[in-house]
């Protein structure tokens, strides 16, 4: 009586089969590395400029651009609110410091509504020191005391600084 032992599947393939397996293995793994950092926006060291390095928080430019014209569009929501009477200058300057305080947080990544202004000029953000002084002072000033500065022109101000900002 002769035996013969043979090997079950998988076991009995050849070994091209599992080479085949292992190289597409390797292909989806490379695949999902790749698309996870496009996702993530991880690149590598090397292939970043000079510019890009000093500035610490860049963003995508399409991501800036809709976060200034949403921002825009309230700062000229606030304003058109004063000067129909519907809010008043300090509550205006209130608002206008939220919303300064909100584009620089969605644009910078960083959280800037407890700080204060000698905070934000230590971390050395263009335009952010002009920004916030347009509505400091003004913010925290008195009930009954008069603001030296005008709402409007404050909003056309962060405005014009808003339209600017890289």
């Amino acid at each position: 009586m002769e035996t013969t032992v043979t090997l079950r599947p998988p076991f009995e393939y050849s070994l091209w089969v599992l080479l085949v397996g292992i190289a597409i293995f390797a292909a989806f793994l490379f695949a999902f590395i790749w698309v996870l950092s496009k996702i993530l926006g991880i690149e590598r060291g090397e292939n970043i400029t000079s510019d890009k390095k000093d500035n610490r928080f860049s963003i995508g430019s399409g991501y800036q651009y809709i976060m200034k014209q949403k921002y825009i569009a309230q700062i000229q929501m606030l304003s058109n609110d004063y000067r129909k009477g519907k809010v008043s200058q300090r509550e205006g300057f209130q608002r206008l410091s939220l919303l300064i305080r909100g584009f620089i947080h969605d644009v910078t990544g960083i959280n800037v509504e407890t700080a204060t202004i000698r905070d934000v000029k230590k971390l050395g953000i263009k335009h952010l020191d002009k920004l916030m002084e347009e509505y400091y002072v003004p913010e925290f000033a008195e009930d009954g005391r008069p603001i030296s500065k005008e709402l409007s022109e404050s909003c056309e101000i962060a405005m014009g600084v808003i339209r600017t900002w890289t």
